[in-house]
């Protein structure tokens, strides 16, 4: 499908990006938990899985569906590891001050750099990376190897994650998602949550964009819906290990990305630089605003007010992106 018309999924870049600042700072503790709960654990939980879809779209919609030129997804892979290691260095002073890295061993390390991410949010980055290469790996498959391989590591990574009590029933099972623990801290990673979406991704990138809104603005609300209810029952039973993987999850983002492609907007390139921008430098903008609150004694209104708390990270976070925009932008004229 052409990128013509994805300004829908530009401007839902955006929105997916302050989810993101959403769930890494709880913008409704303050005043309801399960508000909170709702907000950060089952809304913003479309946010990650967006961005793999998209990804999915561009990358691999035509070498698994169209023309099979890999080469763009080798690009991919190496401009998503330039990047990390970019964010690695940017990160490095604040998680040394934060004493992440005290005690590491050489298989701590690895287990970082290859799964979690040497920073709470870096994990993006590693994950995309190896889904699209196991996404390559399981195409010599078949297609029907191919979701079908993408589908069982995806219900593998939900008995790691919110199903994770079932394994409770099963002692062998459970000593073996232990032992996998150690490897990695989440099945939400690049083995078993990355590929499926960026396989949904490629396939409804690949189709022609629906013609009407109205049935997947439908099946997204049924599947929301009971994407909530799954949340909140699972919650209740005490199963979730890590609340990033539902079952109704990939149906949710199915119904949604579709409803997106339906808005034929122009494409908005800007946004997305600032949706990627907004993804990387939200953690330092809340370790500046907590230590920024500190010495100007206004804790509790910058930090313990979490909706405050949120809409100045949120602000700065946008304006530090938009400055830092405005820069290079000068500078590439300068050098022109």
């Amino acid at each position: 499908m052409s990128g013509k018309s994805c300004g829908g999924l530009d401007a839902f870049r955006l929105g997916a990006s302050f989810l993101v600042v959403a769930i890494h700072t709880s913008p409704l503790a303050s005043f309801t938990l399960t508000g909170d709960f709702f907000l950060t654990r089952v809304a913003g939980r479309l946010a990650v899985p967006f961005f793999f879809m998209v990804t999915g779209h561009f990358v691999l919609s035509g070498p698994l569906f169209g023309d099979g030129d890999r080469t763009r997804i080798y690009r991919m892979v190496k401009k998503l590891l330039q990047l990390y290691a970019l964010a690695i260095l940017l990160y490095l002073p604040l998680g040394w001050y934060a004493g992440h890295y005290q005690g590491l061993t050489l298989g701590d390390l690895l287990r970082l750099l290859v799964f979690d991410g040497t920073f709470y949010h870096l994990w993006y980055f590693p994950a995309c990376a190896l889904g699209l290469l196991l996404v390559l790996c399981l195409d010599r498959l078949g297609k029907k190897g191919l979701f079908a391989g993408a589908g069982v590591l995806y219900l593998l990574g939900l008995l790691g994650d919110s199903y994770f009590g079932l394994t409770g029933f099963c002692p062998p099972l459970r000593q073996g998602y232990e032992g996998m623990f150690q490897l990695f801290s989440y099945t939400r990673n690049g083995l078993f949550f990355a590929p499926l979406f960026l396989l949904l991704g490629a396939c409804l990138g690949h189709r022609e964009p629906p013609a009407q809104a109205r049935p997947w603005a439908a099946g997204f609300l049924c599947a929301f819906g009971g994407m909530t209810g799954e949340a909140f029952l699972l919650q209740h039973l005490d199963f979730p290990r890590h609340d990033s993987m539902y079952l109704l999850l990939p149906v949710c983002m199915a119904c949604l990305y579709q409803l997106l492609l339906t808005s034929r907007r122009p494409p908005a390139p800007a946004w997305r630089s600032l949706s990627t921008g907004i993804y990387l430098i939200h953690p330092a903008v809340i370790a500046v605003v907590h230590g920024m609150a500190k010495v100007l004694d206004c804790t509790e209104v910058f930090v313990e007010n979490s909706l405050v708390h949120y809409t100045v990270v949120c602000l700065l976070s946008l304006a530090a992106v938009w400055i830092f925009q405005r820069i290079r932008a000068r500078a590439a004229l300068r050098l022109s």
